[in-house]
């Protein structure tokens, strides 16, 4: 008994090492990608990228199939114990029995069938407990693998799903039509619909065809999913400029600047925002 307690915790803990690894490598991943502050659009990157999602699918792929080897493993295992314990427990049981009704018999007694009916009862509530505990344990351990296996599935989705977006924004860089880039930005919204970064790049990309009001409105979605994008913010005062309501671009420009100073440059060089460089002069100031 003490050694199946001892082999059932040994698992549990390589088990849940091994899944919590994994989840290790998923936090740092997810990490490095929420650090991202511009889209990664060169070669060498994305081909680094992808290379690292290819290895991380690749070892979820055989934790899995590990899993699954070491389950069936255990199970069995479990299956043989209980039923290699339960059969000795009744062979022994049936000694006991044999023995208690011989010295009942020289003794004289004459109530044997009572005691051997209360020892069989004494027997086989004691059988039933055990197997209930050890059903009620592998029930629990059942639904434990579910859940972690569900959660692997929940990764390995995930990280292709991260996989097809970083294959689309390649696309996108390579894309030099305007119509090309807006059906490779809807195939990405397809798969993240919160992607505050794809519906800003879309804006930017519907202001090169003067849609100012369709742009100020995905711009809107931007800001209402991610309040600290900047450039959110900074394509949004460009459909406000293009939409003649230079107050509200004003506001959205130094909004954009008290997130990411960086845009100093592109206002000045910006042709629909370049009539408010002064208020990058002022922020130098």
């Amino acid at each position: 008994m003490r050694f199946l307690t001892i082999l059932l915790l040994m698992f549990s803990f390589i088990f849940a090492q091994n899944l919590q690894d994994t989840e290790k490598k998923d936090q740092i991943l997810q990490d490095k990608i929420d650090k991202l502050e511009k889209p990664m659009y060169t070669p060498f990157v994305e081909n680094f990228i992808l290379n690292e999602l290819k290895a991380l699918r690749q070892e979820n792929k055989e934790l899995k199939i590990e899993l699954h080897q070491t389950l069936a493993k255990k199970e069995v295992e479990i299956s043989n114990n209980v039923i290699n314990y339960a059969t000795s427990t009744i062979n022994n049981m049936f000694y006991i029995i044999a023995a208690a009704s011989t010295i009942f018999v020289i003794v004289g007694w004459n109530s044997i069938r009572d005691v051997n009916e209360k020892i069989k009862n004494i027997i086989e509530e004691k059988t039933s407990k055990t197997i209930n505990q050890y059903e009620k344990r592998l029930a629990t351990f059942e639904t434990d693998l579910k859940n972690r296996s569900r959660q692997v599935k929940q990764n390995q989705m995930e990280i292709e799903r991260t996989n097809n977006v970083h294959s689309l924004w390649v696309r996108v860089s390579q894309e030099t039509t305007i119509n090309g880039k807006l059906e490779i930005l809807d195939e990405i919204l397809s798969i993240r619909p919160d992607d505050s970064e794809a519906l800003t790049y879309k804006a930017e990309t519907i202001l090169e065809i003067g849609e100012a009001h369709w742009a100020l409105s995905l711009t809107n979605q931007a800001i209402s999913i991610d309040k600290d994008y900047a450039n959110a913010y900074y394509q949004r005062a460009k459909a406000y400029t293009v939409l003649n309501q230079d107050n509200n671009a004003i506001e959205d420009l130094e909004k954009a600047l008290s997130l990411n100073e960086s845009y100093t440059d592109e206002i000045k060089n910006d042709e629909v925002l370049s009539k408010f460089s002064y208020i990058t002069e002022t922020k130098e100031v």
